[in-house]
Formats: structure tokens, C-alpha cells, sequence
């Protein structure tokens, strides 16, 4: 109802034209057209609604890259059900491999340049950091999940002996979708004067254009696998991927062995992942990463001019350098 009286519902989203280039179940691939060049594959958080990234007109880090003649593709994993409830890291690893050959097939370029937000950036280290770099021209992570002890409130919950992820799941084995929202709301309580400022402003177009797809985002989260809760917890409490004991597909992920150019983006009012949980990549990869500090905080960061543009010169200079 909170929503409904804030008009949220009426925020329109995505904003960039998009066409399905290729699926596995409720998982599909997005193509923006127009761009030239080696492909950008976008890989959105493994929880949450992926139009974050598409959010507005001048607002959007995909919309972004297009206008930079990117050719640009986005890697949605759509809305859980029962069928993906024993869906774990495995899996989305299997599928991001999936979808770089299918990015590749359908560009007829050799390599890609991946782009991972959130947990899709830690996916896309761990997954490359155990089963290889081929195909890929560079990684950007936007606020990798590395350094767990360092990982705030949320690593806190987490590693908590208290937490019973089993608990949390419905019948389905998914964890709902409102409790994942309120789990949000608690790491920064904003979300009901978001909501209450969206309907106050209800006539001021111009604060609503960005405010009500935000707003919009906040509340319309998606259920969680079971099995991707379990792995998470797991990958917090072991520290995995920055002790180098994480495994994907029963190979060890050690950073020191990604071989490919890395663009690291962090922002310093990050609620979610802070900071120090992202720089430890720094430390674990052979070749440093370029490092940017972006304004705003975990979601923030995508709507500003900072990390687009940092970004496109990072993967020109990649280009370049070839």
C-alpha cells in the first residue's frame, strides 16, 4: 500500500530500448543496439531488480555507455522461483560463462569486457579468478563483496551464530522477497521517508523522474534462492575469496591468477559493502587495478557521471593498449 500511496508504482522502468538476445529459465540477455567495438557485458547483483542500472534519462550507467558508442550488453537474472531455489554460486557461475559465449557468438568478437555491480562483480572475480580469464578483455567490479570480515553491519548479520538461513526461507525454499527488502531497510532505515517525500513531491516531475524509479527499486525486491543464501553465508563467515580458500566448481578462485586488466569502483558512503571490503582486491591481484572513487553511496554511484566516465576511459585505454 506504501507504494501504491506514493504513486511509486507509476515510475517508469527501465528507460533504454533492449532486445533478448539469448535465455536459461528465468535468466535472460539483454542487447542494447548501436554500440561498436569489443562488447560490455553489464552483470547486475544476484539479488535485486537490474534496471537500478537503467534508472532514468541522465541517469542510467547503461544508457551511459551507449551514448560513449559501447556496444553494451546486460545479464538479468529475473525473478527466483521454486524451480531456482537450489540455485548456488555454482550456478551463476555456470550461467555468466553461458552468457559470455553467448555475448561472444553474437558480437563476433573474440573477448568481452565484463562489468560486474555488487554481488555480480564478486561473481565475476570469483568465477574468472578459478576458471580462467579467456575471452575476457578487462573486469570492472562496482563494489565487490571481497574483504567479508570488513563488510560492515551486513557481514555482522551474516557471520552471526544467531542466523538460521534455513529460518528465513518459505515453502518454495526462497527467501521472500518483502523480507529481503526489510533486510535493506534495516542496514539504513530511509526507505518510508523516501516513500513519504516521493508522495510530497508527487508534482515536482523533475525530483520525481529520479526519485520515484529509486523509490520504486527500494521496494520491489525479488525473492532470493535458498541455496544462494546458504553460499553467501558461507562465503562471509570463511572469508573465502580473500583467504583464497573459495572454490567455484571444486577449483580454488585465487586472485593472483586473473591476468586481465581490472577497473576497481568504490565509493566511500557505501552502507552496504564499505569501502575497505572492496580495496582488499588491491592487495590480492597480481597486477594492480586501477582504483576510482566514485560520489554517492551503493546505489548512488550508478546515477552519477563519476563511474561512467571513468569507466569508458578505462576500457578505451584497454583498447589502446592492445
Amino acid at each position: 500500500m506504501v507504494e501504491v500511496a506514493a504513486g511509486l508504482h507509476r515510475a517508469s522502468v527501465p528507460v533504454t530500448d533492449a532486445s533478448v538476445v539469448w535465455r536459461s529459465g528465468r535468466v535472460v540477455l539483454r542487447h542494447y543496439a548501436g554500440g561498436v567495438g569489443t562488447p560490455v557485458l553489464v552483470v547486475h547483483s544476484l539479488v535485486t531488480r537490474s534496471w537500478v542500472l537503467d534508472l532514468a534519462p541522465g541517469r542510467s550507467l547503461i544508457g551511459a555507455l551507449i551514448g560513449r558508442g559501447r556496444d553494451v550488453y546486460l545479464l538479468d537474472w529475473g525473478v527466483p522461483g521454486a524451480a531456482e531455489a537450489g540455485y548456488g554460486f555454482d550456478v551463476y557461475a555456470e550461467t555468466l560463462m553461458a552468457a559470455e559465449e553467448a555475448v561472444r557468438e553474437h558480437s563476433g568478437r573474440p573477448e568481452v569486457h565484463l562489468v560486474g555491480y555488487c554481488l555480480g562483480g564478486t561473481l565475476a572475480l570469483t568465477a574468472h579468478a578459478a576458471l580462467g580469464d579467456g575471452g575476457l578483455a578487462s573486469v570492472t567490479a562496482i563494489a565487490p563483496l571481497v574483504d567479508t570480515a570488513a563488510a560492515g553491519r551486513l557481514g555482522g548479520v551474516l557471520r552471526s551464530r544467531w542466523l538460521m538461513p534455513v529460518l528465513t526461507l518459505d515453502g518454495r525454499g526462497l527467501v521472500p522477497a518483502p523480507l529481503v527488502r526489510e533486510s535493506f531497510h534495516w542496514l539504513r532505515p530511509v526507505a518510508l521517508r523516501t516513500a513519504r517525500q516521493t508522495w510530497r513531491r508527487r508534482r515536482n516531475q523533475k525530483w520525481r523522474s529520479v526519485a520515484g524509479p529509486l523509490s520504486r527499486w527500494v521496494w520491489e525486491q525479488t525473492p532470493v534462492p535458498g541455496a544462494l543464501l546458504f553460499d553467501l553465508v558461507d562465503y562471509v563467515r570463511g572469508n573465502g575469496l580473500k583467504d583464497g580458500t573459495w572454490t567455484v566448481l571444486g577449483r580454488p578462485a585465487r586472485l593472483e591468477s586473473l591476468n586481465v586488466p581490472v577497473l576497481l569502483a568504490v565509493t566511500a558512503d557505501d552502507h552496504i559493502v564499505p569501502p575497505s571490503a572492496s580495496l582488499a582486491l588491491v592487495e590480492g591481484l597480481a597486477r594492480p587495478p586501477q582504483v576510482v572513487r566514485c560520489p554517492g553511496g551503493h546505489v548512488a554511484m550508478l546515477t552519477g557521471m563519476t563511474l561512467p566516465r571513468r569507466l569508458s576511459d578505462f576500457l578505451t585505454a584497454v583498447e589502446e593498449s592492445r
